[in-house]
Order: C-alpha cells, then structure tokens, then sequence
C-alpha cells in the first residue's frame, strides 16, 4: 500500500479529478433512542446496500445492522445497570463486534453496538464521509445511552477505539472507563500524511468488488484521510492531558494497519491510572510487566504466526471469521485470482498479519481473522470492568 501511494503521489497532476457521489450520511439523531435508530438504520440500509448474494440479503442485513444485548434478568437480577457502547472500525460492520459483545452480555453487561456512517452499504459510500459524522454518531449514542444506565462504557475497535477514547477523555467524569481494541492512535505508515493531500485528487488506490457482506475490500482515500487526521487529533489531545480514567487496550505488536508502538506511547504518557492495562500480543516474547502484559502470539501447531489487527477481538467459535469460519481473509491477493481461490481453499494454510516470514511458510497464507487467546481476553476485560463498578457475572 506504501508503494502505491508514493506512486498515486508522484503522479496524480496527471489523473482525472473523479468526482464522488452524494451521500447522506446516516447519522444518529440528537436524544434519539435506540429503538428508534434502528428501525431508520433498517429502512436504510434496505435501500441502499449492496447484497453479495441478493438471495441471502436477510442475514446480510443483520450483519450489518447496529444492534443491543440485554444481561440475563435472572442471572443478572440485583446489580447495577451497567453497559458499554462499541464502535466498529473502518470498512467493517456492527458484525465485527459481536463477539466481545456476546462476552460482555454474558457479564451482565448491557451492550449497544453502533453504525458509523459511510458502512454497511458499500464502499463508496465512504468517499464523502467525515470523521465529524462518525463523531456525532458516537456521542449522541453514547449520551443518549447513559440516561439509561448507572454507569456507562465505551468502546470499539481500531477507528471505533479512537472514537471512544476521544470521547472517555471529553466525558471523563461521566463515564466509568473504556475497552479498546486495536485503537488507531497513528495508521502504521511512514506516509500516512500523504492521505490529506491526495484526496482531493484519487478517490481510490485499488477499487474491488467485496465478497464479503460484513466487511467491504477497498477503501477510498478521502477515507484514510479522515482517520489520519481522527487519530491525530486524538492522539494529540490525550497527550496533552493525561488522566487518571480506567482504560483496557489490547492489540497486537504486528498489526499493520495500526501503529503498535504509538499505541505504547499514549498508554504509558496520556493512559496514567493505576486501574489502567494494556495487552499485547507479540510474537517476540511473553511476560508481565506493571500495568502492561505481554503475550506469545504465534501458534505454531494451529499454523497462526501472529495475530493481525482485525484478529485481536475475534473468537475462534465465530460461524463466519473465526477458526472453522465459513469466510476466509485473503484480501491480499484480490489482483491475482489464482492466489487468492488457493488462499481461500487450502485446508492446511497458514495464518497471521502480512510479513515476510509468514509468506515463507505460505506463499497464499491468509489473515487471521479470530484470537485463540479471546476466551482468556474477555475474562480480563470483564475483570477490569467490575473493578470499577462491582458487575459481577452468576
């Protein structure tokens, strides 16, 4: 991706200035309730999505679909109403999430899991997207959400992840903490900065069609752009005011997309509260170090060296991305057909975050799409959460 955007960089006077469609972006209301976005949230996407398989458009749609989990009134009967919102991340879907959030529901945590606009339709619905859009969306949820609650979470994954710490740091005395995984504090490129100035010029760096319903193949670049600057932004203001807010991250060192190491900064620099704790995954080394544990992430005997960005908060049971999963990841390889039905196919591939040394082991290895750590993970989330506010699950 680094090469084609030096590339598009160095000769985009030369390109045609492609203009984007309109959109309306489908934003949550101010005190609008849940109830009522969701019913909106199906009428648009009813109109607007495009169906892989038009013959399959109702699982299709609930994928997509923002969503709520109740806690159990019996196993959960006594304790405070408690509850977290989480945001997906760019390209991705409300699917994304449902894992952790099954895990939290089952903590007797109440979850409501958002839309950001620009997602669940198709891609090109995030060339006029702004990351305003995504905010706006976030923080009327979460404001609308915590006039239900005793005490509020937020949450989310990569871009959802920024969204929800801009907004622990904005509402700190109004909420409890936040969980992130994966969190875009800086996307892992050099040139990352280059998003800005080629938007105005290059709507795509590659443009294919997704086979994916939960989760498109290409995204735009006035997109990235709006995530540099999201995480910028984000970055800089929790920097220049640490806090002592309870705050879990868990990522992984060889993530690609985001930069791992920021992520190390902010949490030792911004994240300061003792409650506060970080897990890593790495293939390097496993150990525990204060607030900070460090976890083996290659797992030679399931053919996984290391975990990817999106595979942090994915459970190996998922029926769709996890171990058995009826999709598998391998976006790397869409300009070459072949390899990409091999990746798709081989029964005794291997998985990871794209890297040298995995595609020594396999030349059409795929990305690993679930966490064999999760069961272990959302333990220690639930244990981070119900220090704070006495959840205990029956």
């Amino acid at each position: 991706m680094r090469q084609q955007m030096v590339l598009w960089f160095l000769c985009f006077f030369t390109l045609p200035l492609f203009a984007a469609e309109e959109n309306a972006s489908f934003v949550y209301q101010t005190n609008e309730s849940f109830s009522h976005y969701m019913v909106r949230a199906e009428g648009y996407l009813k109109e607007n999505k495009q169906w892989v398989n038009e013959q399959d458009w109702p699982r299709e749609l609930s994928a997509v679909m923002p969503f709520e989990m109740l806690p159990d009134e019996k196993n959960c009967a006594g304790q405070p109403k408690v509850g977290i919102l989480l945001s997906h991340g760019l390209s991705d879907s409300p699917f994304s999430m449902r894992d952790p959030a099954r895990a939290l529901q089952l903590a007797c945590y109440h979850v409501r899991v958002i839309l950001l606009p620009g997602h669940g339709t198709r891609a090109e619905d995030l060339l006029t997207v702004s990351r305003n859009d995504w905010r706006v969306t976030f923080e009327n949820a979460a404001n609308q959400f915590r006039k239900k609650l005793d005490a509020l979470y937020v949450g989310g994954f990569s871009t959802g992840g920024a969204l929800a710490a801009e907004y622990a740091w904005q509402h700190s005395d109004e909420i409890v903490g936040a969980v992130l995984f994966s969190p875009v504090f800086k996307v892992n490129s050099s040139i990352d900065w280059l998003a800005p100035l080629l938007k105005p010029f290059i709507d795509w760096l590659d443009h294919h069609p997704s086979d994916d319903f939960a989760k498109y193949a290409s995204i735009p670049v006035p997109a990235i752009a709006e995530v540099y600057k999201l995480s910028k932004e984000v970055r800089k203001s929790m920097l220049k005011k640490p806090k002592e807010l309870p705050i879990f991250i868990a990522l992984s060192e060889e993530d690609q997309t985001v930069d791992s190491s920021v992520t190390e900064v902010v949490f030792n620099k911004a994240i300061v509260g003792a409650k506060s704790q970080m897990v890593l995954y790495s293939r390097d080394h496993s150990s525990k170090t204060g607030r900070m544990k460090v976890y083996n992430s290659e797992w030679p005997e399931q053919k996984i060296f290391g975990l990817s960005h999106m595979a942090v908060h994915g459970s190996p049971d998922n029926p769709y991305y996890g171990a058995k999963g009826e999709y598998r990841i391998c976006g790397w390889y869409l300009s070459n057909e072949s390899l990409y039905q091999t990746c798709r196919t081989d029964p005794d591939n291997w998985f990871g975050e794209k890297s040298d040394e995995l595609l020594e082991k396999s030349p059409h290895a795929a990305r690993v799409s679930w966490n064999p750590d999760f069961n272990s993970l959302m333990k220690e989330v639930t244990f981070f959460m119900q220090e704070n506010v006495g959840v205990v699950a029956q």
